[in-house]
């Protein structure tokens, strides 16, 4: 699984009850996703393994997204956090079929979220200490 940069800049605004600003897709949820899988797998080289759900092969443009989908976006983000770096990301909402949406300040929340602990479990990864052991007689035999 590759690493994607999230996005952390989404924006909009409501005019005369029209939104105008950025859109969630199928690029977006797949970015999302997958971004959280490789966290699991970098995760689980320092930590003690543990499991996220699954949400499946990759959308396209076609697809729908479900309230449960976005919930365990957030659940799998929880998850990884909890069993690895326990930092704190802000109160997340729980979605409903036909109830609210993610929107931009959410999406912001949850990517940047993302993209944090990505830095730190990087850094502590690519910082643990290495001991080298030097296994035999000093001189030779």
């Amino acid at each position: 699984m590759a690493w994607s940069t999230p996005k952390t800049d989404w924006n909009g605004e409501t005019v005369d009850g029209v939104y105008i600003g950025d859109r969630f897709n199928a690029v977006d949820f797949n970015r999302i996703k997958n971004n959280l899988e490789y966290l699991r797998e970098l995760a689980i080289k320092m930590y003690e393994e543990f499991s996220i759900q699954s949400l499946g092969s990759d959308r396209t443009p076609k697809d729908f997204f479900y309230a449960d989908e976005i919930n365990a976006l957030e659940d799998n983000l929880k998850t990884i956090n909890n069993n690895s770096l326990k930092r704190s990301y802000g109160n997340v909402p729980v979605y409903v079929d036909n109830g609210n949406t993610m929107d931009f300040k959410e999406l912001n929340r949850l990517e940047s979220a993302i993209l944090d602990l990505y830095e730190k479990l990087t850094n502590e990864y690519e910082g643990r200490r290495m001991f080298t052991w030097n296994f035999g007689m000093k001189g030779g035999l």
